[in-house]
């Protein structure tokens, strides 16, 4: 592992809370950086997430602050208990830097937006049923009060995929706001946290945060896994900002004509009262769908044909 000249920086075989031995770093970030750890107790590996604190802000209030909502929102993110979200063991701050780190789940294989880029647009018969599981794992948080914030395809992880034992999961809630680093000044009122492609219109004007914020960006996340780009293509924050606050959004015609069109319009309406009020209101709506009559873009490979057969045989429509 590449020596970091970061004070957060933890070296292979460094140990915390007396049982995660260090095995070697993972990959990092601008706000973060993810180890490979063993938990000596129950002898697994976990994945440890260590958050650059000097991230949080310039002035000792701001990272005080941040530190505050880190350990808060860490908290109740490790009360969702779902298999379609990934598990959070434990956290808390580093002795010698206050850095704050996550203990959670160890997951193989990559994220959705690695999925899109290396293979296109997926397959409805392989992504519908797991999506429903994703958003049946998400409706468990709302039923919590919890809402996660920064849903987009790199956040959506698929856990040992081509295999009988793939499952998806979501990753980063409690957290995903707080180490973003695409943070954008979007309003005269302060600071937009999230990925601008993702922000629902009642966050970007009045900085609204609900349930139907997250079906608003799984809505995005949904078209954008069956079309193979986003739904807002630009980058730049402004402009995503104000194709959402227009509802001009890049929904191709065949697929606002399909069965999937009224659940898409209802999961990306402008108004958020509108939308689905939870994950679970719009697992089911999604679930009712025919996967067949929903259209198919691109070429998949023939390995994911073969995965979303068995997606299909072992997670059949609701």
């Amino acid at each position: 592992m590449a020596a970091s000249n970061d004070m957060s920086a933890l070296e292979k075989g460094r140990r915390l809370q007396d049982r995660y031995v260090i095995e070697g770093e993972i990959g990092q970030g601008g706000f973060a950086t993810v180890y490979i750890a063993r938990d000596e107790i129950i002898d697994r590996p976990v994945a440890i997430k260590v958050l650059t604190v000097s991230q949080f802000g310039s002035e000792d209030e701001d990272v005080e602050r941040a530190l505050k909502r880190f350990l808060r929102e860490a908290r109740l993110a490790a009360r969702i208990s779902h298999p379609s979200v990934i598990d959070i063991y434990d956290f808390g701050l580093l002795d010698d830097s206050d850095s704050p780190f996550i203990i959670m789940e160890y997951l193989e294989g990559h994220n959705l937006y690695e999925e899109i880029q290396r293979n296109g647009p997926l397959a409805p018969a392989w992504l519908l049923p797991n999506y429903c599981d994703l958003l049946d794992g998400l409706g468990e948080a709302h039923l919590d009060n919890i809402v996660h914030k920064d849903l987009k395809p790199g956040n959506i992880f698929l856990n040992k995929p081509g295999t009988r034992r793939e499952v998806w999961k979501l990753v980063d809630f409690g957290i995903a706001h707080v180490d973003s680093p695409t943070n954008a000044r979007l309003t005269k009122t302060g600071f937009l946290s999230g990925t601008p492609q993702y922000l629902p219109p009642e966050y970007i004007q009045k900085q609204e945060v609900s349930p139907q914020m997250d079906v608003y960006q799984m809505g995005l996340c949904l078209v954008e896994a069956l079309c193979g780009k986003p739904a807002v293509p630009d980058r730049k924050p402004f402009k995503a900002a104000m194709r959402h606050v227009q509802g001009d959004l890049d929904i191709p015609q065949v697929l606002r004509n399909s069965a999937l069109a009224p659940v898409l319009d209802r999961a990306l309406n402008p108004d958020p009262n509108k939308r689905y009020a939870t994950g679970i209101e719009f697992a089911d709506a999604l679930a009712e769908v025919d996967v067949h009559s929903v259209p198919i873009f691109g070429q998949q490979k023939k390995k994911r044909h073969a995965t979303a057969k068995w997606a299909a045989i072992q997670k059949p429509p609701k």
